[in-house]
């Protein structure tokens, strides 16, 4: 009897360490999958123990200016480095020196490089200083560090000046070392699967709280090297790590210090180095002062010309040029006033720069009120407006990123007016949110977050037409050094795409998103699932860029519900009413799904509020428009007929409940049957004596 008994406790028990062990799947380390220097992240250029070029640590203006020179005298066939422009008689018809573009404290001008194969043959252009130019390349422009305490936003254009020198040229690299090649490119997901295979506390090595996302080990590893080598091949690549040389300088030096991270992680120098502070007994700024750090300064993020002024995001000058007190030239101070009589009509600033003829005189933002006032905003002003290489009058940058931070977020025009949109809204919306998926970040129009007046993609937008986007990288001005490199690694494949739809980006957006709209798919009857109460969800699973609008107007599931009539004809009762259609809103939801050709897509959901008594189907479809409704589809496709679809209800009422039918039934078997007992009896009683009945017992006299 104790045999059972002891089998029946030790049985269970000695499974446990199986099904413990089963469950606890360690997976694997890095150094399991990867090669030694994959895993640890040290880059393959450079001096492994040389920490800025390993990315460990931050470059100040020297070491970055040193590490461009280098790699363009190694490099000399598609790399060449520049400092500001040599000047010349500009488009606005100005003479520029090369001095125009130095800094006003320290005196630096902005260093830069153009990549593009045969960088030194082409065209030479006198005024830029550059050669390599070429009718036939699209030519695309990279800015990092308007504001000068935002350290990552010259180190992400770095690591793009790294990575295209080291790999062009090559083809077929096993970037992680793990035998396969090119099976990873810059899209944000983990495509071959190794991150997913690493230990669950290993699979978020950059600390976002995402596991194998966009930065973590195994995401966008492996890319193709022969792209990189095509595209340098075909495209002008301008790059300016650091625009704000004195801001950051003096961030570095005076106002943080070399440790910034420590004592001024979200806060720090914006501006430039501009004097504001009125001394003395005249009107003018002393220039041999130290900087006053309550006057001094413009954010040169502020100071483009397309709508330039105050107030949205900005702060105009009291006095043109000149600040009395702390406070009224802040952080986001814009420059002062033009006071320049640009068409020598008389008369100032009477046509600022919006595209539009203000003083209606047949020209067009020919007297502006401000902008451009600072020798880093004429830079780029004069390298945009002076590269001309077909010689039709406008710039050749079609695509441009400007690198901020922080805040994780993909942003674009318009930035300077709310409940506003461009008329590329959705082109611009689509590859915003591809590059979005690329990072993981945040996608919106830029005044969505808020508005901005004379900012840098305002202005290459609205003016030169350049598909511009701002990228705010990270999550402090100052990352921590351990935070550098796998946050440059994050952001690197947006470098890459945008030099890559610098050719056209308006008809590639138009094609992607045609043939986006061809992997999307509302759900058919077969794949919906009716509840036994309640409303009838309807999924539509589109791409995660498709720039979709969540106006109910232009985006809906539209229905009607139908159920057979009794009039009858010569075939019987098949006719169906006629009723008209109704709409209801998608939402996006937490689940995923599939698209098509098996990519993640993102899930809406359209609820049909039904009765469950209803019996009869449901006609269905899909309307989905985009953001700036130039693109209305329809579901199901064309392919599938443009109609609808049709789904069967059933009866889903329930019949409630058991006991209360039986008790229900009992109460009415004794209304019937006792109403039919006491009927007799009454009918008997009063027809006794003719059917002859008896009389009771017990009638009559007697005792």
């Amino acid at each position: 009897m104790l045999l059972p008994l002891l089998l029946s406790v030790i049985a269970p028990a000695s499974l446990l360490a199986p099904v413990g062990a089963q469950d606890d799947d360690p997976g694997y380390a890095p150094e399991d999958l990867w090669s030694d220097e994959y895993a640890s992240q040290t880059f393959p250029w450079g001096n492994p123990q040389d920490e800025r070029v390993q990315f460990r640590m931050y470059h100040d203006y020297f070491t970055m200016k040193d590490r461009m020179q280098f790699l363009a005298d190694r490099n000399p066939d598609i790399i060449s480095f520049h400092e500001g422009l040599i000047g010349g008689i500009n488009s606005r018809g100005n003479e520029m020196g090369s001095d125009d573009y130095e800094g006003w404290y320290y005196n630096h001008a902005s260093p830069w490089v153009k990549i593009t194969a045969d960088v030194t043959g082409g065209d030479c252009n006198d005024f830029v200083g550059d050669c390599g130019n070429y009718a036939d390349r699209p030519d695309v422009m990279f800015v990092g560090n308007h504001h000068a305490r935002e350290w990552m936003s010259y180190t992400v254009p770095m690591l793009f000046i790294e990575t295209v020198v080291y790999y062009y040229g090559q083809a077929g690299v096993d970037n992680d070392g793990d035998g396969l090649i090119d099976e990873d490119g810059w899209d944000g997901i983990d495509n071959d699967g190794d991150c997913w295979m690493l230990n669950a506390s290993l699979q978020d090595y950059n600390g976002d709280g995402v596991a194998c996302g966009p930065g973590d080990l195994g995401v966008d590893e492996d890319f193709s090297e022969q792209f990189i080598t095509d595209l340098v091949n075909s495209r002008e690549i301008y790059v300016i790590p650091m625009l704000n040389v004195d801001g950051n300088r003096y961030d570095r030096e005076e106002y943080c210090g070399e440790t910034a991270w420590e004592n001024c992680r979200t806060s720090g120098w914006r501006k430039n180095l501009r004097d504001n502070t009125v001394t003395g007994v005249t009107p003018l700024p002393d220039i041999d002062e130290e900087v006053d750090e309550g006057c001094d300064g413009v954010d040169l993020n502020r100071n483009y010309q397309f709508e330039w002024g105050a107030p949205l995001g900005a702060t105009g000058p009291l006095f043109p040029g000149m600040c009395y007190a702390d406070g009224p030239n802040n952080d986001v101070y814009n420059g002062p006033v033009d006071t320049v009589d640009n068409d020598e009509d008389g008369k100032l600033n009477e046509d600022h720069v919006d595209g539009k003829d203000d003083d209606a005189d047949g020209l067009v933002d020919e007297d502006w009120m401000g902008g451009h006032s600072e020798p880093e905003t004429k830079f780029i002003q004069d390298l945009t407006e002076m590269n001309d290489d077909d010689g039709d009058g406008s710039s050749e940058f079609k695509t441009t990123i400007t690198w901020h931070s922080y805040s994780e977020l993909v942003l674009w025009p318009w930035g300077h007016c709310t409940d506003c949109i461009t008329p590329d809204d959705v082109y611009l919306t689509y590859h915003g949110n591809i590059m979005a998926q690329m990072t993981d970040y945040a996608p919106m129009q830029s005044s969505d977050l808020y508005p901005t007046t004379g900012d840098f993609c305002d202005w290459h937008y609205g003016v030169h037409d350049s598909y511009c986007y701002t990228i705010e990288i990270g999550n402090a001005f100052h990352e921590l050094p351990e935070d550098i490199a796998h946050t440059a690694v994050r952001n690197l494949g947006i470098s890459f795409y945008m030099s890559e739809i610098a050719d056209d980006p308006r008809y590639r957006a138009i094609v992607g998103i045609e043939n986006t709209t061809t992997r999307q798919w509302l759900a058919d009857p077969a794949n919906v699932t009716v509840p036994e109460n309640g409303d009838i969800p309807i999924e539509l699973c589109l791409d995660v860029a498709f720039p979709y609008t969540t106006q109910i107007e232009r985006t809906h599931l539209m229905w009607r519900f139908v159920e057979p009539t009794r009039q009858q004809n010569d075939f019987g009762p098949t006719e169906w009413v006629e009723v008209p259609w109704k709409v209801s809103a998608f939402a996006e939801t937490e689940d995923p799904c599939v698209l098509l050709d098996g990519a993640n897509g993102t899930l809406l959901s359209a609820d049909i509020p039904l009765p469950d008594t209803s019996v009869g189907k449901i006609q269905y479809k899909a309307m989905l428009g985009t953001t700036n409704g130039a693109f209305p589809f329809t579901y199901p496709s064309a392919e599938e007929g443009w109609n609808y679809y049709e789904l069967t209800i059933p009866y889903r009422a329930s019949f409630g409940s058991s006991i209360l039918a039986v008790l229900m039934f009992l109460v009415i078997a004794s209304f019937v049957w006792g109403g039919l007992g006491y009927t007799l009896r009454a009918m008997f009683d009063d027809e006794r004596g003719v059917i002859g009945l008896p009389d009771e017992i017990g009638s009559g006299d007697g005792g």
